[in-house]
């Protein structure tokens, strides 16, 4: 049995929560003066569970459209049936593991993310040992500067 004494509320509803917005919709403006003098919107950024990832009216009503997922087990759905819902999936089939290098897929999922959200679409980060989402947090705090 699953027990809950010792936790507090809020990690509690963030363990039963299927997705959290860690960046939202906003608009940004161009870093250069020769460049467009119009703004443009970057999408939002999700972190999320299979469950998640796997309900597309969700997705949808999150203005999501791409879905990052690191898994790569037996049982792990396929992306074809996001696929044809409308979804854009970016897999990387490796092992989460903590003890599995995913350094040589950081560049180009980061890449990923970023070009995503500047077309002003939402994007899902599914990976249950969180580095992916990790490295494109720390990517974006020396970025923005925060």
């Amino acid at each position: 049995m699953i027990r809950f004494d010792n936790i507090p509320p809020e990690v509690m509803q963030a363990m039963c929560t299927p997705m959290h917005q860690i960046l939202p919709s906003s608009s940004a403006y161009p870093s250069h003066p020769s460049s467009s003098c119009h703004s443009h919107h970057l999408g939002p950024l999700f972190l999320g569970s299979l469950t998640a990832a796997q309900d597309p009216p969700l997705l949808r009503s999150q203005g999501i459209s791409h879905i990052v997922s690191v898994l790569d087990a037996p049982w792990a759905p396929t992306p074809s049936h996001l696929e044809r819902e409308g979804f854009s999936v970016y897999k990387i089939e490796v092992g989460d593991e903590a003890t599995v290098d995913l350094r040589p897929y950081l560049e180009a999922v980061c890449a990923n993310i970023e070009g995503v959200r500047r077309m002003g679409r939402g994007v899902l980060v599914h990976c249950q040992q969180v580095r992916i989402f990790a490295d494109f947090w720390e990517r974006h705090k020396r970025v923005e500067g925060a």
